[in-house]
């Protein structure tokens, strides 16, 4: 079925991808947005683009002219072709490869070798799909957590699309699977990718404003994936202390390189001991323990 209107039009920001992702982040809370659809892209770091798409030119037009846009950035308002938007967007997500972990879209085969898991994930209303550095990051450091246990109780918070809930169900058969995310459209977006991909009874997904809902009250995990944002991890981090169960480990992702010691000392002061970190480009991941007592 093709999009609304004779012809879509695409709004291109460009400028700071860090910036760019936090102004993508705030606006995708709207819950009427003038756009069909929002992208977030590294380029090269650190820059990054915003794509958005909209049903016609006159949207596209007065979004650019009363949008908060920060005036450092470039904008570009541009038309597309009905036929080839959706393949335009396909092609521009590259299939990838995280340890074990292959994530790739609808439009790549996933190989058949054996110890791939595969993760089917097309890009979306949500972030996560996998292709970006930050969650590539968390799949590489949970490949080495497997290597060395395999965690029985995992939260995902801040789902997104559901990639790494996805990956811990298909990892893990016999674990406890939870996710959560404070937007209902990431929830349900994640819901219809873990049934794509043959998991869907295997995670139960909440729609929660961090860990605050009666279905993670008390629950204590073995394994918390936290691919998020800095400023929100180091706001969490005495609750997500709280909710690893002894021996418990976290990954926290979302964080530059020059937020990652801030964020190392959040979780420290909270009384998380540090296990490593994996750096990717720009970003880094840390690997935060609760010791055994």
């Amino acid at each position: 079925m093709s999009p609304p209107g004779d012809r879509l039009w695409q709004v291109t920001l460009s400028g700071s991808f860090a910036a760019l992702k936090a102004w993508a982040a705030a606006h995708e809370a709207l819950d009427d947005p003038p756009w069909l659809a929002l992208s977030v892209f590294e380029t090269a770091l650190p820059a990054g683009e915003v794509q958005l798409l909209f049903a016609d030119e006159d949207q596209a037009r007065a979004f650019t002219a009363g949008a908060d846009i920060d005036p450092d950035w470039r904008t570009a308002c541009t038309p597309l072709d009905d036929e080839n938007w959706v393949a335009r967007s396909l092609r521009g997500l590259p299939v990838v490869r995280a340890g074990r972990f292959f994530v790739h879209g609808s439009h790549h085969e996933a190989p058949g070798e054996a110890g791939t898991v595969p993760i089917l994930v097309d890009a979306g209303e949500a972030f996560g799909s996998g292709h970006h550095g930050t969650t590539r990051g968390c799949l590489l450091a949970f490949d080495a957590v497997l290597a060395e246990a395999a965690p029985q109780n995992v939260l995902d918070l801040g789902t997104g699309a559901g990639t790494l809930a996805i990956a811990a169900a298909k990892a893990l058969p016999g674990a406890c699977i939870m996710a959560s995310d404070i937007d209902p459209v990431a929830v349900r977006v994640a819901r219809e990718n873990a049934a794509r991909n043959g998991v869907a009874g295997r995670i139960a997904l909440v729609t929660a404003s961090g860990l605050d809902h009666a279905a993670l009250s008390g629950k204590r995990f073995d394994l918390i994936f936290a691919n998020i944002l800095a400023g929100p991890l180091k706001a969490m981090a005495p609750a997500i202390a709280a909710a690893l169960a002894d021996g418990g480990q976290v990954l926290l992702s979302g964080i530059l390189d020059s937020q990652a010691e801030d964020v190392r000392t959040a979780f420290t002061r909270a009384g998380l001991a540090f296990v490593r970190s994996h750096a990717l480009g720009e970003w880094r991941v840390l690997v935060m323990r609760r010791e055994s007592v």
